[in-house]
């Protein structure tokens, strides 16, 4: 074997669910869940000598505390010597990315021990606003330079999209949903229990999670169905069918070379090897993408996976991308397996809702359970896959507890992706032909906004919206997709 072979050697998970009478002063902070998590992952490695041997912390971007280095907060906590970090932008497939991208650094020889780590305390920030107090987590001065980023950040709206309506992933990921539903025929009763026993089954996975948010599984129907407890978010995604963002978790992982850990002392036992992955980024604004409940970047990925010799069927663990059931809809289509088969649950977690969600860091999560699967189900073969923004930045990767036959194959699929044609947008009053839409509610419940795709008679794709409260409820008891309907300045009425 090589000796760059890249190896990880170290997981470490922290999970603080809610307890009785907490407040926020009890909770933990964003940086103290980081340093636990990587102490714990340094300890699972078996060796005293992992933290020492760190060269690069790169910190997973949080959505609730913003410092300009916190890598370099979490090296001063463990008073670490020599190490270079770095943080990512917003992307829920940085971690997977990067394991990708540390494989090939260790195998080029440019670093030989990497840490990947990031959290999310934003459970105990909701406390924080209930109690009108403020976060007071640490921060740094400006004169703490930013390290570099990961990849550029960038902004993933056009100004139509945003103006109509579509500011959130939990207002444009229920339009891919809704045509899914058009193009496979179900109706609204068939969608939903669709939906409820796809989600079913993750919660019956996180109930097995030690790390899981949520353990108690809630039934399909009760999934779907709008409750006091379970409101409607964006028509037809419910509260437990959106990510769990209000979470404090914590997660990292470490990665070397075969080398390395063997001097270190790491057992064999304890070594996960990533095999291959991929990298593609579907066209970057929704407005661009022909069919909004397919992914040319996904199928791309799986194709070089499969070049690589990856098969369905020696994939005995998955962990599919899961913020939103379209996505995981999507994943099983491209790698053509069932989603509801109960016995190929495609979570390790329960997914973002049940396993909880902290922000851009699930996917170190769900690479730490599959670093624990794999260890102990020895030769066996996992995916873990990771997605950003509006099902737009994918990473996929294999691992194994077996080395690789070949040094770690890596290919990005960008040129593929690239090679296929753009829908053209522009925004326009007239007759037009409905492609999606979803209904958007507010925090009581209640509708607040239909938000609309829909096509010209020459196919250019334009956005508007509706807050007639008879439009926004029959959109959610009749199927209105492939309706015509009339826009003018931006506003759609039923022709």
């Amino acid at each position: 074997m090589n000796p760059r072979t890249p190896v990880l050697i170290g997981v470490g998970q922290i999970t603080e669910r809610p307890t009785s009478g907490a407040t926020f002063a009890s909770r933990s902070t964003p940086l103290s869940l980081m340093v636990a998590a990587l102490e714990k992952a340094a300890g699972d490695s078996g060796s005293s000598g992992t933290l020492d041997a760190i060269e690069e912390i790169v910190a997973i971007g949080s959505f609730t505390w913003h410092t300009n280095d916190p890598a370099q907060l979490v090296v001063e906590q463990l008073g670490l010597k020599n190490v270079t970090t770095r943080l990512t932008p917003t992307g829920g497939n940085l971690p997977q990315m990067l394991v990708h991208e540390s494989a090939r650094r260790i195998l080029s020889g440019e670093i030989t021990t990497v840490c990947v780590v990031g959290s999310e305390a934003n459970y105990a920030r909701g406390l924080a606003r209930k109690e009108g107090v403020e976060t007071e987590w640490v921060k740094q001065g400006d004169d703490v330079a930013k390290p570099p980023f990961v990849e550029d950040n960038r902004i993933p709206f056009t100004k139509d999209e945003y103006e109509q309506g579509l500011t959130l992933p939990v207002e444009v990921y229920p339009i891919f949903e809704n045509a899914r539903r058009a193009r496979m025929g179900w109706s609204m009763d068939e969608q939903a229990k669709q939906l409820g026993k796809l989600w079913a089954n993750f919660a019956k996975v996180a109930k097995d999670n030690p790390y899981a948010w949520i353990t108690e599984p809630p039934a399909p129907a009760a999934i779907t169905t709008p409750t006091k407890n379970n409101r409607m978010v964006s028509f037809p995604y419910t509260k437990f069918l959106v990510a769990n963002l209000p979470v404090d978790m914590g997660a990292a992982f470490i990665m070397t070379s075969y080398e390395k850990a063997v001097s270190l002392g790491v057992t064999k036992d304890k070594m996960i090897f990533p095999q291959c992955g991929a990298d593609a980024t579907d066209h970057w604004f929704v407005s661009e993408r022909p069919v909004f409940d397919d992914s040319p970047a996904m199928r791309a990925l799986w194709s070089s996976l499969q070049n690589f010799g990856v098969t369905t069927d020696e994939i005995s663990h998955m962990d599919l991308y899961s913020c939103f059931p379209t996505v995981v809809q999507t994943a099983c289509e491209v790698m053509n397996i069932d989603p509801l088969d109960e016995q190929r649950i495609p979570t390790l977690t329960g997914g973002l809702t049940f396993g909880g969600g902290p922000g851009n860091n699930y996917v170190t999560h769900s690479i730490c359970a599959m670093v624990d699967k794999l260890r102990s189900d020895e030769s066996s073969h996992g995916l873990v896959t990771g997605l950003g923004w509006f099902s737009t930045k994918h990473a996929w990767g294999t691992y194994s507890s077996t080395p690789p036959t070949k040094d770690f194959q890596w290919r990005s699929a960008q040129p593929d992706v690239d090679a296929q044609e753009k829908c053209v947008y522009e925004q326009r009053s007239g007759e037009v032909t409905i492609e999606s839409y979803t209904v958007v509610h507010a925090k009581d419940g209640a509708p607040s906004k239909l938000v609309v795709a829909a096509r010209s008679s020459d196919g250019v794709r334009s956005w508007s919206h509706s807050t007639d409260e008879g439009l926004m409820e029959l959109s959610e008891t009749q199927e209105i997709i492939g309706r015509s309907a009339t826009v003018e300045e931006s506003v759609i009425s039923l022709s």
